[in-house]
C-alpha cells in the first residue's frame, strides 16, 4: 500500500493520467483522402484525438506525443457501414443451425463473424435478424459496445415481423413444432403489440417481410411470393415503429410489394429484385433508400451459399440476378438514394465486394463509396455519429492500398482499420500480393 503522502499525490494526478490515457492522438497521412461526401483529395491529413476526428486538412501538424501513421500510396476513407447483415447466421446447412444449434452457440459464431467483418473495414452494421438465434444480435451489440469483443458498431432488429405461415422452414411435417424464424403477428392489434415488444426488448430497427415465397410461389422463374399483410396492418406497423423513433426496413422482392411499402411509409426497401422505374422514382421523391444486396443472390446462384443449388434453382437465380442488375440500373436512372448492404451472412468479411457489383452495374465509383459511408449513415440515423470524416464524429477510418476510383477491388486490400480512434487492424507491413 502507498504511504498517505504518495497516495494523495497519486489521487491528484489520477484525473490527468486518466485523461491522457483516454485521449490517444493519431495523425494519419495518405496519398488520397475521401471524406464520405465530396471528391477525393490529396495532401490531406486526419487528426484523431480521444476517439474522435479533431481536424481534417492540408496543414495539420502532429501535436506532441501523437502517433503518426504514414500510409503511403493508399486511400483513407470513413469506415464502411453495411446496412444489411445477419451476423449470427453462418456457413453450412441452414436447417442444421436453426434446428440443432443453440442460440448461445450461434452467438459465438456471431462474435467470429463480427471480427471478420471489422477486419474487412466495416465499422458499423445494421443486423436485420438471425432466424431463431434469440437475442444473439443484442448480446453482440452490447458486448462490442462494452469492449468485450472486437466488432463493428451494431444496430439490431432482433427478429423480423411477418404474418402466420410466412417465412418459415419448409418441407417438414405440419405436426412438428419448428423454431420460428420471425415474429408472427396477425391483425392490426397484434402487429402493434409485436412492434412494441421489440422496442421494449431493445430493437434499433424494425424489419418487415412484405411477401413470402415460402407460403406461396406464384411463378417458378421468380423469387416473388404471396403478400403477407394488408395495407392496414402495415400502416400500423410503420406508425408504431416511427412513434418509437426507429426506422422500418422492408424485405421486398416484387414491384407490387414495394408500392405497398411506399404507401405506408417504410424507410428502406431491401433487395428490390424486380422493381420498376416508376417505383424507384417514387422512392426518390419520398426519400426512401434502396439497399439492393446484389452479392448474396449471385453467391447463391453460384452455389456458394446453402450448400449448393439444384439445376432448377440455379436457373431461377440466374434470371433473378439478371433482372436484379436491371433493377439497379433503373434505380441509378431515377436518382433514388442507394445504400450499401451486403447480406453476405455465410461469408463475413466479403462485405465490400457488394460495392464492386454496384460499380459493375453502372454506379460511379465515388457514389459507391458514398453508398458505403455517408448515405448508409443517413439511413441508419447515424450521420451525427459516423460515416464522414468531419470533426467531432467518431474516428472510424479505413485505409486501403491503391485507389478505389480506378478499381473498387482495392477495398479488399485493407491496410488499416480504426474504430472509435482505436487501431483494430494494421497490415502496413504485409507485402502486397503477387501480380
Amino acid at each position: 500500500m502507498l504511504p498517505p503522502r504518495l497516495l494523495a499525490a497519486a489521487l491528484v494526478l489520477l484525473p490527468f493520467l486518466s485523461a491522457s490515457a483516454a485521449e490517444p492522438v493519431l495523425l494519419l497521412r495518405a496519398a488520397r483522402v475521401f471524406d464520405g461526401v465530396g471528391e477525393v483529395r490529396t495532401g490531406v491529413s486526419v487528426l484523431v484525438r480521444g476517439g474522435r476526428i479533431a481536424e481534417v486538412g492540408e496543414q495539420v501538424a502532429a501535436p506532441p506525443g501523437a502517433e503518426v501513421i504514414e500510409l503511403g500510396d493508399a486511400t483513407l476513407l470513413p469506415g464502411l457501414i453495411d446496412a444489411h447483415t445477419h451476423l449470427a447466421l453462418h456457413a453450412g446447412d441452414y436447417d442444421q443451425q436453426v434446428l440443432r444449434e443453440t442460440p448461445e452457440l450461434r452467438t459465438i459464431h456471431a462474435v467470429v463473424s463480427a471480427r471478420k467483418t471489422l477486419e474487412a473495414g466495416v465499422t458499423t452494421v445494421r443486423d436485420l435478424g438471425n432466424e431463431a438465434a434469440g437475442f444473439a444480435d443484442l448480446a453482440l451489440r452490447d458486448a462490442v459496445a462494452q469492449g468485450l469483443v472486437p466488432g463493428p458498431r451494431v444496430l439490431a432488429a432482433i427478429r423480423p415481423v411477418t404474418s402466420s405461415g410466412a417465412y418459415g422452414l419448409t418441407g417438414y411435417s405440419p405436426y412438428l413444432a419448428l423454431p420460428p424464424l420471425a415474429s408472427s403477428a396477425d391483425g392490426v392489434g397484434e402487429v402493434r403489440r409485436e412492434v412494441r415488444r421489440l422496442l421494449s426488448q431493445g430493437a434499433d430497427v424494425v424489419k418487415i417481410y412484405l411477401e413470402s415465397y415460402e407460403k406461396k410461389q406464384p411463378r417458378e422463374d421468380l423469387l416473388t411470393g404471396a403478400m403477407n399483410y394488408s395495407r392496414e396492418e402495415l400502416a400500423a406497423l410503420v406508425e408504431e415503429a416511427h412513434r418509437g423513433q426507429v426506422k422500418v426496413a422492408a424485405h421486398t422482392y416484387s414491384d407490387q410489394a414495394a408500392q405497398l411499402a411506399l404507401e405506408v411509409g417504410v424507410d428502406s426497401i431491401e433487395h428490390g429484385l424486380y422493381l420498376s422505374e416508376a417505383t424507384f422514382r417514387r422512392m426518390a421523391k419520398q426519400g426512401v433508400v434502396y439497399v439492393p444486396t446484389l452479392l448474396v443472390y449471385e453467391l447463391w446462384r453460384d452455389g456458394a451459399l446453402f450448400g449448393g443449388v439444384t439445376p432448377q434453382k440455379k436457373q431461377q437465380l440466374a434470371s433473378t440476378c439478371a433482372e436484379h442488375s436491371r433493377s439497379l440500373k433503373r434505380a441509378l436512372a431515377s436518382g433514388v438514394k442507394i445504400a450499401f448492404g451486403s447480406d453476405t451472412f455465410e461469408l463475413p468479411g466479403t462485405n465490400p465486394r457488394e460495392l464492386e457489383l454496384l460499380v459493375r452495374d453502372g454506379m460511379k465509383p465515388l457514389d459507391a463509396l458514398r453508398a458505403g459511408t455517408s448515405v448508409a449513415a443517413g439511413l441508419l440515423g447515424l450521420e451525427q455519429v459516423t460515416g464522414t470524416l468531419r470533426p467531432g464524429l467518431a474516428a472510424d477510418l479505413l485505409a486501403v492500398r491503391g485507389d478505389p476510383r480506378r478499381d473498387m477491388a482495392a477495398l479488399r486490400e485493407v491496410l488499416l482499420v480504426v474504430k472509435g480512434g482505436v487501431v483494430q487492424v494494421d497490415a502496413r507491413r504485409r507485402p502486397p500480393p503477387a501480380p
